[in-house]
């Protein structure tokens, strides 16, 4: 319960959920078609639902860890800008609200509601599906900017920011305190920045490539890996996320440890039980004897 009042760990709780979704939905079935090379199921409303989970929670894991970034920087420099609730509404809040319902409602539209005349593959992830809007240039370079390109920028500017300064501060008097109380939060977001950009920034890149006009053959097969690799990110989030909580490790490490003093309570009685009917069969026998 601590954990959730935390403001920071909102954040982060978002990102374990909206991860979860696409473990229990998109992730089975990408590896459905990696294994069987053809789509789970073959219908157009389950092709542009997929398509949706995949662009929408893409969308908002970014943004979430960007405005992460952000965040972080402002609770460890400028935690009087959330020192009452208006503030705090304004400044968390809304923004986080924002990002979520920007991702839903974007995608919704794109996905579900613009028609489109094209054909579906049963071999291709996806089916095929794209959008009618990425048939304007101006709307992909949207979405490349937005999605892409300044998320990595922020994500960037502000965790250099962060560390550039603490690092300045710690060496500073009167100092140490602070770091140590703000260490745990900046180790969890640089973990999960590190993690973001290991297995994104394939994508970023060839992203790039293609938008300066790099032909589609060259850079076919580094999108099919990239692709791949990205959902990487999903199976690693949830143990960054609680590798970077004390009390949650020491949690796991409990109930496991409470789980195999049961196991040993329950098997230590059987086996008195039998080694016990063992010797009074002995002495039976060797009182017939």
């Amino acid at each position: 319960r601590k954990l959730r009042c935390c403001l920071h760990n909102h954040v982060i709780i978002l990102l374990l959920i909206i991860n979860f979704i696409t473990e229990i939905t998109n992730i089975p079935w990408i590896l459905y078609y990696y294994k069987n090379g053809v789509d789970w199921i073959f219908t157009p409303l389950f092709c542009k639902i997929w398509k949706f989970i995949d662009g929408s929670t893409y969308i908002m894991i970014t943004k979430l860890i960007a405005w992460a970034s952000i965040e972080r920087y402002i609770l460890i420099f400028n935690d009087n800008w959330m020192s009452t609730k208006k503030r705090k509404i304004l400044l968390h809040y809304i923004p986080i609200s924002l990002i979520i319902i920007y991702g839903i409602i974007l995608y919704m539209i794109i996905n579900l509601f613009l028609y489109c005349n094209h054909r579906y593959h049963t071999t291709i992830i996806f089916c095929g599906f794209y959008s009618c809007a990425h048939d304007s240039r101006a709307y992909s370079m949207f979405e490349f900017i937005t999605g892409g390109i300044t998320n990595s920028l922020i994500i960037v500017i502000f965790s250099l920011s962060l560390i550039i300064r603490l690092i300045r501060q710690k060496h500073r008097l009167n100092q140490q305190v602070k770091w140590r109380r703000h260490r745990k939060m900046i180790i969890q977001l640089i973990s999960i920045i590190l993690l973001l950009y290991i297995f994104y920034l394939p994508n970023v890149i060839t992203g790039i490539l293609s938008s300066c006009g790099v032909p589609w053959s060259y850079i076919e097969n580094f999108v099919v890996y990239g692709q791949f690799f990205s959902y990487f990110i999903h199976f690693l989030l949830p143990f960054v996320c609680a590798g970077t909580l004390p009390h949650l490790k020491n949690k796991i490490r409990n109930t496991l440890q409470l789980c195999q003093w049961h196991r040993h309570n329950t098997v230590k009685p059987i086996e008195n039980t039998i080694q016990r009917r063992a010797i009074d069969q002995n002495c039976n026998f060797n009182r017939n004897c």
